[in-house]
Parts: C-alpha cells; sequence; structure tokens
C-alpha cells in the first residue's frame, strides 16, 4: 500500500539560537532553510527554527506545536514568551529556573505547560490552503513552490494562487525528494505547477482551494502590557498581512482565509520599553 503522508509542524523559540538548534537537532535532522525533519511512519515531523522576531510569529502562527526555552529574563525572552502565550498552541515549556520564571511570566497561561523537553507531534488542521515560502524555476519541470500543505492535495488539484488569485494545477507532488500522488495536512510539500508562469504568481503565500472564503475583519485580545496602537502585523496561518484597529476589530488589508480562526499581532514600532507582541487576533 502506497504511504499517504501527513506531518506535525513545530518551532523551536529560544533567546540564544545554538539553544534552538541544538533542541532542534534532537528533534529531526536539518536539511534546508533551518527546518529539521525526521519521518515516523506516515508522519513527517518538521521543526521550525527561526530567529528574528518576524520569522518567529510567521514560524509559530503556521504550526502546530512550539517549545520554548528560557535560560535568561530580558527584554528577548519576553518577547518569545507572548509570542507563545499569543498563539494559542500547545507547547513544552523548558526552563533551569522554574521560580523566576513563575515571577515573571506565572500570569501566562503558558506557565503551566513547564515541562521537561520530550518529543511532541500535533496534528495538522485542514485549513484549506497551502502555505508557500518559496517559488521558482526549474529547467524542465517549470514553476515548483515549496511550502506545508495545510489541507488535502492531490496531483491534478486546480488551486488558487494567493494573493494575485490566479487558477493554477498541481503537476506533481514531492515529499522529502519522493514523487507523491497524494499528501495530506502538516506536510513539507514540493509541487510542480502546470501552466503557470513564474512572473504571473511573483509574490505567491499560498494556494488556496476553491471555494475557501476569505475573510477581512476578525477580533483581537490585546497584552495588558502592550502600548496601543492602531496598526499592526497580523501573522495568521503562516500569512502576513497588516492591519488597522478599529474599536473592537481589526480590518485586514488583505482577506486571508476564514479557516484561519487566530493570528499573532505584532507592532513593530512600540514605545520603548514596552513589547512588540501586541496580542492575538481572533473570529
Amino acid at each position: 500500500m502506497h504511504v499517504v503522508f501527513k506531518g506535525s509542524i513545530s518551532a523551536v523559540l529560544a533567546g540564544d539560537p545554538n539553544e534552538a538548534k541544538e533542541l532542534a537537532e534532537r528533534l529531526g535532522k536539518r536539511t534546508e532553510n533551518n527546518i529539521y525533519y525526521r519521518r515516523i511512519g506516515d508522519l513527517i515531523r518538521s521543526v521550525l527554527v527561526p530567529e528574528a522576531l518576524s520569522d518567529q510569529a510567521e514560524a509559530l502562527s503556521l504550526s502546530t506545536a512550539f517549545y520554548l526555552k528560557v535560560s535568561k529574563f530580558d527584554a528577548t525572552t519576553a518577547e518569545l514568551a507572548l509570542l507563545a502565550e499569543a498563539s494559542g498552541l500547545k507547547g513544552i515549556v523548558m526552563t533551569h529556573d522554574r521560580e523566576n520564571f513563575m515571577r515573571y511570566f506565572g500570569d501566562l497561561g503558558i506557565s503551566k505547560m513547564l515541562s521537561e523537553p520530550s518529543e511532541m507531534d500535533e496534528a495538522a488542521k485542514d485549513l484549506g490552503y497551502v502555505y508557500v515560502d518559496r517559488a521558482f524555476n526549474v529547467k524542465g519541470v517549470g514553476t515548483v513552490v515549496l511550502g506545508f500543505a495545510l489541507t488535502e492535495v492531490a496531483v491534478h488539484d486546480k488551486l488558487v494562487a494567493y494573493p494575485m488569485m490566479k487558477e493554477v494545477e498541481v503537476k506533481s507532488i514531492q515529499v522529502l525528494d519522493e514523487d507523491q500522488e497524494r499528501v495530506l495536512p502538516g506536510t513539507r510539500i514540493g509541487f510542480a505547477l502546470r501552466n503557470v508562469k513564474l512572473e504571473e504568481i511573483e509574490g505567491v503565500s499560498a494556494l488556496i482551494k476553491p471555494g475557501v472564503k476569505l475573510r477581512d475583519r476578525m477580533s483581537y485580545t490585546k497584552f495588558k502590557w502592550a502600548s496601543e496602537a492602531t496598526s499592526l502585523h497580523l501573522f495568521a496561518g503562516g500569512l502576513k498581512v497588516m492591519v488597522e484597529v478599529s474599536g473592537n476589530e481589526l480590518k485586514l488589508g488583505r482577506p486571508i482565509p476564514e479557516t484561519v480562526v487566530r493570528g499573532i499581532l505584532v507592532n513593530f514600532n512600540a514605545r520603548p520599553k514596552t513589547p512588540k507582541v501586541f496580542g492575538w487576533a481572533h473570529s
């Protein structure tokens, strides 16, 4: 019987990049772009190790779970703790100093996630689209995209490239350099696309199934420590859009699939000595 792969996606956060990589190496083997993989039967575990705040927010919003390593109690660690809290994900929080962790972060829900490191593979939900992080040409193949399937996709499926909303067809699927006929949510994929030129989908960030509705407004919850803001970055399901704060809701600069019910809000122009992580968006 041919194996149909599914996947889990975890983000590793740590103030020290070396500590993040050390933990990721226990969970998988590094291959490309700071992504570590391990195949466990029909499951492909993908472990992301982002370093900059923007990349960390994007990776967390895409993930099914997180690992947070706390070694220092400084502003960087505080941002990471708020990112993890805003994600709403299940996670494992590791620290050598539980007393200080509770003193600084005891008000956060992630304080209930303190644990020794262990392997964790949360199932990915079907969001009705494929997250895309790279698009390029391959000689003899044509336009290729890399990313994560956040829905079931089969060869010959027709999808809509977002945000340009152009229909494309999946010509072939690869997982870990092996051809596949079909994949399930959470799987790191490479798709060759039919009848589309790279320049036609420049800036593509997702391939959405036809019929998936989009939303242009969401509600939000603000952290009490964050300064007020009128404009924010929203990271939701791997997608990044600008939003305007309007009363009790957010107006999205670009609609996103309504299957995404939570996202992380970041204010990169936050006042000094206030966190950049503003809170979270929700449906």
